[in-house]
């Protein structure tokens, strides 16, 4: 009872039983922590029906879509220092950029398919494109540009989305997997014409998209992490482009998805949906695209004598900034 640790002791438990200080990434609610229990049940009865859906309909027929927000420009948070620095600063091109945000909508099949086009939703003042915007935006066959206030996606444009394509790349017989976000619920869609095809959307469970929902798992941490690198790096080599630009993002974007579409990387979206418990047998280990694109890149680029920067994942060339 009178025991009092001392600092050293401390210390020594926290080796002991591997107690590090690590940064919160989320925050919950005394609530939600009532009701665990709960949403781990809900969580793997929707599991267990999406499964059946699997084995009756084949994972090539099987999707989920999720938007995700990105700032204009993305590094990433952390960098070398000397240790007590109290102050870490790092180079960008805009602080507004940091704070401004628009949104990509992916979908992807449970046989770890990035279907084409990505959906993407610029932040534009009063929800639309001057005529001059209009007329020089970027355009690329992998991506469906639109804008609006928030550069958020409205119940509208979700409608817009499912409307002009998903139901374009998908066939006769579907299962969608959505969050619980009342702008995409079935109600919303109603109104839409099916045009002959037969789409069941399942609502995965409020509180349970960090552990089943495929793009959450797993698909959207890999994204962010290429475009950081390969924002980074432009900053790094003092490349003249302005990442914030509305056509760069377009750019990026589109190349992005292109990259991610390559047969190299199906098996990182098959664990998606293996971490997230829809597939039984784990898929095999494959580089994920930083990795494989950024990591011991040649010195010159294959079709100039400019330095090399990434690596294709389709043609396995290396290519400098302006041939990517």
């Amino acid at each position: 009872e009178s025991f009092s640790a001392s600092s050293k002791w401390i210390h020594n438990f926290k080796i002991k039983h591997g107690i590090v200080s690590r940064k919160i990434n989320k925050f919950t609610t005394q609530t939600l922590l009532s009701k665990k229990d709960d949403l781990v049940q809900e969580a793997n009865q929707f599991v267990s029906k999406i499964r059946e859906q699997i084995s009756l309909l084949g994972a090539d027929n099987v999707y989920n879509s999720d938007q995700s927000g990105f700032n204009y420009e993305s590094h990433a948070g952390r960098t070398l220092s000397f240790k007590g620095t109290a102050k870490v600063e790092c180079l960008t091109q805009s602080k507004n950029s940091l704070t401004h945000s628009y949104t990509i909508q992916p979908i992807v099949s449970a046989s770890g398919l990035l279907k084409s086009p990505l959906f993407i939703v610029l932040q534009e003042t009063g929800g639309q494109f001057g005529p001059v915007v209009e007329m020089n935006i970027y355009k690329a066959e992998n991506i469906v540009v639109v804008p609006s206030k928030s550069g958020k996606l409205s119940s509208d444009l979700a409608v817009q989305w499912y409307k002009d394509i998903y139901l374009s790349v998908v066939d006769k017989q579907s299962v969608l997997c959505l969050d619980s976000w009342t702008g995409q619920t079935k109600k919303n869609f109603d109104n839409v014409c099916l045009e002959g095809k037969d789409v069941n959307i399942c609502t995965i469970p409020a509180g349970t998209t960090g552990m089943i929902q495929p793009l959450d798992v797993y698909g959207f941490r890999p994204w962010k992490n290429f475009l950081k690198h390969f924002s980074d790096l432009v900053i790094l080599y003092g490349f003249d482009v302005n990442l914030h630009a509305r056509n760069n993002v377009l750019k990026l974007q589109s190349l992005i998805h292109n990259q991610f579409s390559s047969a190299r990387f199906v098996n990182m979206f098959k664990y998606a949906w293996y971490k997230s418990g829809y597939i039984q047998e784990k898929p095999p280990k494959c580089k994920t695209p930083v990795r494989y694109c950024f990591e011991n890149c040649d010195t010159s680029c294959k079709y100039c004598e400019d330095n090399a920067l990434i690596r294709c994942a389709w043609c396995t060339h290396y290519i400098c900034f302006t041939h990517f």
